[in-house]
């Protein structure tokens, strides 16, 4: 009886089977995939799978109550109605006594729909996105999977070092986590396995630490990092300044750097071994990406330098001389063709403390040499790489902000307030999505309260935020968003996009979602098990639980998404658009979605101490092995003594 209901049901037209699981719950629809190949492919339909987004979202929410008032209410209704003569507002039946009046109801709600749809669609038209991937990363509970500890040796601290920071290296193809990069508090630096399960070779290994690197190679005085500081000392000089963007790694060349105090390190990540090292006059507060062959951003307390790599440095250790740079007006471009100096100059800051520097994408319109600089000061410095060290233009936020990351998609302006609402027609969001130019990102703290802020970056003077005129930037006041109501009580420490969605973490330990307006609330989540649950849902069991065995007291102190938001990037297998965390007591981990998580410490723990036992066993058989051939020596020169003739 069931296989006939199968049989018929499996002969229905696509349209018709897609039309039925309009009426399930999601978590229906997820079990009916498992049935056969046929509806796992029509299941997994982007149409269908936005459309139940939309309906959990918070926008279908209000929808459906603005719909439930308006039945309830005569006068509401007619207050509709005649919203609907309203460019854009929703259409009403202009007779209800009519034959069609039906049918034609049915249209204008199946319209209303639509427009309803497009004024929340999170996405870009040129994005490639997965909606079944979406809902998970909505209302999926969720799992931290810690990284691998790093291990001391036997007879040494039994705590294990902590991160200093964290750096990226990321597959071939540039848009996949590969590796996780970090130095530890001992001078030494870990390299951690963090690529896509179904990566070759990397079948038990993921989170697991892989490499390490001598103790004391990034605080030892001389170039042997064996003859280097002691453990006390070296924790004290990695977590002297406390800088966030502290790492930065080149995936082309494998080469990483690593800012400690005011010491620039640069690291062959093949052998673990120190390429060159090169001081600067202030300690190092923020490195910008990696990226062969331009040149690497450096931001001290009081100056931004550009380091290119391709300049190669005499000495490795700290004792030699430092060639000084006089800290005052910048040279400018025909100073330095008179003069033969073509060594990188540095731009002297008006006000200290750089915590954040961003290199844009490359683009049409803006070359490849967009550089933002944010940090304790209240603006955002934007430098062209072209013309360094000429400040090329500012935007005032009022803030102090803590990170800098964008979008590559354009800024929706002040009318995202209409979107919200729902209340733009379809051509209107065309005409806003259509807008070209970028998103640029920030979070930090204004008032003692967290600012999330997003700003317009265009070709088009009219919808572009940056501009050093007070009349211009008055008139683009609308191409900028900054949400210092609702987006957290305390500071914000770390920002990132992540899919449809922006993610932050506060000074409270909490990682917060929201739509890519910036204000309207997606879900949250704490690092600390103390902290309460985020609401629950009726969407049934798919929605949070707490997971246990997590840090107390803990905050998120860098954010980076496993996968880069990308246009051109298309949502490989599901489960790998996770996120890395770096946290305050100097741990790694990934967040993963799902009831699973990505892999279990205890087995770390399993691996460790068969290691251990591995060791104890070596150990035996090379001390037994030691104390046989003793015992044969000894055995052998009684024979011999023997021989001469004492025993006669």
């Amino acid at each position: 009886m069931v296989r006939d209901n199968f049989l018929l049901l499996d002969g229905l037209p696509a349209e018709i089977i897609l039309h039925i699981a309009t009426f399930l719950e999601p978590l229906d629809i997820v079990k009916l995939q498992s049935v056969c190949r046929r509806f796992y492919s029509l299941y997994r339909d982007d149409s269908l799978w936005k459309t139940i987004c939309f309906e959990h979202s918070r926008a279908g929410q209000r929808r459906r109550a603005q719909q439930f008032m308006a039945s309830l209410d005569q006068n509401l209704a007619a207050l509709v109605q005649a919203m609907g003569s309203l460019p854009g507002g929703p259409l009403a039946v202009h007779d209800p006594s009519a034959p069609s009046a039906e049918m034609q109801a049915h249209r204008l709600a199946a319209r209303e729909k639509m427009r309803a749809m497009a004024n929340w669609d999170p996405s870009h038209p040129s994005e490639k996105t997965n909606f079944y991937e979406d809902f998970v990363h909505r209302h999926a509970p969720i799992s931290l999977s810690w990284l691998q500890p790093a291990r001391n040796g036997p007879g040494e601290d039994e705590v294990p070092p902590e991160a200093t920071g964290i750096g990226i290296l990321y597959d071939d193809a540039g848009d996949m986590v590969d590796k996780v990069v970090a130095p530890l508090d001992d001078g030494s630096i870990g390299i951690w396995d963090v690529s896509p399960r179904d990566k070759a070779g990397s079948v038990g290994k993921r989170g697991a630490m892989i490499d390490r690197s001598a103790k004391g190679l990034l605080t030892s005085k001389t170039s042997d990092p064996t003859q280097g500081l002691s453990l006390a000392e070296s924790r004290a000089i990695m977590t002297e300044t406390g800088a966030v963007e502290c790492v930065s790694i080149d995936g082309r060349q494998k080469k990483g750097f690593f800012a400690v105090r005011n010491i620039l390190n640069e690291v062959d990540l093949y052998t673990l071994q120190l390429v060159s090292r090169q001081e600067y006059p202030f300690p190092i507060t923020a490195l910008s990406e990696a990226k062969h062959p331009t040149p690497l951003t450096i931001g001290t307390n009081m100056t931004l330098h550009l380091h290119d790599p391709r300049k190669r440095q005499t000495h490795v250790g700290y004792d030699p001389p430092v060639r000084c740079e006089l800290l005052n007006a910048p040279r400018n471009d025909f100073h330095r063709l008179l003069t033969g100096d073509l060594g990188p100059s540095h731009a002297v800051l008006s006000q200290p403390g750089p915590l954040s520097i961003l290199h844009m994408p490359s683009r049409e319109w803006d070359g490849n040499g967009s550089i933002w600089v944010a940090g304790r000061f209240t603006s955002l410095l934007n430098y062209d790489r072209r013309f360094f060290p000429r400040l090329r233009g500012t935007i005032h936020s009022g803030a102090r902000l803590s990170c800098l990351t964008s979008l590559p998609f354009p800024f929706i302006p002040r009318e995202k307030d209409l979107m919200r609402d729902l209340s733009l027609s379809l051509a209107d969001v065309r005409a806003a999505k259509a807008i070209p130019g970028t998103t640029l990102i920030a979070a930090g703290e204004y008032k003692g309260k967290g600012s999330l802020e997003l700003y317009g970056l265009s070709p088009s003077a009219a919808h572009t935020t940056l501009s050093t005129d007070s009349v211009t930037a008055q008139r683009n006041a609308g191409n900028a968003f900054r949400n210092r109501q609702t987006a957290s009580a305390s500071k914000l420490l770390a920002a990132a996009p992540h899919g449809t969605r922006i993610v932050y973490a506060d000074g409270d330990g909490n990682l917060k979602w929201v739509e890519r307006d910036g204000f309207t609330p997606v879900r949250r989540w704490s690092v600390n098990p103390d902290a309460p649950a985020e609401p629950r849902e009726d969407i049934g069991s798919l929605f949070f639980s707490p997971s246990l065995g997590r840090g107390e007291g803990d905050i998120v102190q860098k954010i980076v998404p496993t996968r880069v938001v990308n246009a051109q990037t298309e949502s490989r297998r599901l489960g790998e658009d996770n996120l890395l965390i770096w946290t305050g007591d100097g741990r790694v981990g990934v967040v993963g979605f799902g009831h699973e998580p990505l892999w279990r410490g205890e087995e770390f723990e399993e691996a460790a101490e068969r290691e251990r036992e591995e060791v104890k066993g070596r150990e035996e058989r090379a001390y037994g092995r030691m104390m046989r051939r003793a015992l044969e020596r000894q055995a052998h020169e009684a024979r011999w003594i023997r021989g001469l003739g004492l025993g006669r």
